[in-house]
């Protein structure tokens, strides 16, 4: 049995603590993530209280609302990298649940639009993880989802690798949206992390610039 499917499919152990487990993660493990708690109504950023952060209120983003499962900490660090980056689908299941359970999605958006990878890197990588993610929220709450309505025309550097300036310049013009249905008035972007929020951005202002009325962003992990 190929080994990807194994682990996908019948978890002997916990990925975390290792502990005999027939989930992916143990009741212990699962208990101790950091969900995100209070933030920024636009951004997703940590703050003390609800409300908006000292960047937004200067400059509003092009989306609406922005809500993040996670914090970027232990173990959530650990969990989306083997999910992005070692094939552990296992973990990416989860992730994607977890979201799914813990998203509120009143007002319902009309449409879920992964943030896509440009064709070379999917390639590579083999699947994207934020259209797994969305496959798991969309297998729960029954909001469509459509991954070929919009395309990464440019093969950008990892953002990780860059500065915030650097962040900005490189997606310039990365995104086309190919088709927009006249129902879709309402959008959700889903994404696995988000750090500076360049990438939603740049992502949202395209969408609304070709029509949309409201972007919304749904995230895995807030950095």
């Amino acid at each position: 049995m190929n080994r990807y499917f194994h682990q996908f499919i019948l978890p002997q152990s916990c990925f975390l603590c290792g502990d005999s487990s027939t989930q992916t993660l143990c009741t212990a493990c699962l208990a101790d993530l950091p969900y995100h708690n209070t933030a920024c109504i636009y951004c997703a950023k940590t703050l003390e209280k609800q409300g908006v952060c000292s960047q937004c209120q200067t400059q509003s983003p092009p989306y609406t609302h922005t809500q993040a499962v996670f914090t970027y900490t232990y173990p959530i660090d650990k969990l989306i990298p083997a999910a992005k980056f070692h094939h552990n689908l296992a973990v990416l299941n989860l992730l994607g649940k977890l979201m799914a359970q813990h998203l509120i999605i009143e007002p319902r958006p009309d449409i879920l639009i992964p943030v896509p990878l440009h064709s070379k890197r999917l390639r590579q990588r083999g699947y994207n993880q934020s259209l797994e993610l969305a496959k798991r929220i969309t297998k729960q709450t029954g909001i469509p989802l459509d991954y070929k309505a919009c395309k990464r025309i440019k093969n950008t550097c990892p953002q990780t690798s860059l500065s915030a300036k650097q962040r900005q310049s490189n997606l310039v013009d990365a995104f086309s949206v190919l088709r927009l249905p006249p129902q879709w008035q309402h959008i959700v972007l889903i994404d696995d992390v988000m750090t500076t929020g360049t990438t939603v951005t740049e992502l949202a202002r395209v969408w609304l610039e070709a029509g949309v009325q409201r972007v919304d962003v749904w995230c895995c992990a807030r950095r």
